[in-house]
């Protein structure tokens, strides 16, 4: 039960918060981006220093993430949600219209609510389905990574994401 306590509400705790933000000397008419939205936090606390002419674009490739930020900045109506990886910022920005922004913010990693989900497979602590992804729309899991790649595939992953030098053995 708490499991699923865990994933009805999207908690995360936003790292730097005021000191990240604070870098950004927001301009009230500006245009900002949260490259990893998450829960809002940060692009909370960006769309509050905002006027109405500022606009914030939210990216995310976890539309639990964006659902969240939605219900979190529903009172503004600057925000721009994107389903999207923020990789492809000049391509969101171009589906926009827009043409550049004043700054950007990304919190890099897994947010709180994916790990103490049991059932997004992130982590160890629950008997669930190894998952993984952080976009859920994608159809390939982890569990599908590790039982159908080869194994010199899995080597490699291990060896160059995971910075893994022993991959091999």
């Amino acid at each position: 039960e708490s499991e699923e306590k865990d994933c009805m509400e999207f908690k995360h705790v936003s790292v730097l918060l005021n000191e990240s933000v604070d870098a950004l000397c927001i301009k009230a008419d500006g245009v900002y981006a949260d490259g990893t939205m998450g829960g809002g936090g940060h692009s909370e606390a960006i769309v509050s220093r905002l006027s109405e002419k500022g606009i914030l674009i939210g990216i995310d490739r976890d539309t639990e993430a964006l659902d969240a930020s939605r219900k979190r900045l529903s009172k503004y109506e600057n925000v721009q949600y994107m389903h999207n990886n923020y990789k492809n910022i000049k391509d969101v920005l171009s589906e926009l219209g827009i043409d550049s922004i004043d700054g950007a913010v990304l919190d890099l990693g897994v947010s709180s609510y994916q790990l103490d989900c049991g059932e997004r497979g992130f982590s160890y602590m629950t008997d669930a389905p190894l998952d993984m992804r952080m976009n859920r729309e994608n159809s390939k899991t982890a569990y599908e990574v590790i039982n159908t790649y080869a194994e010199a595939e899995l080597a490699d992953i291990f060896f160059k994401y995971g910075e893994e030098k022993f991959s091999r053995k």
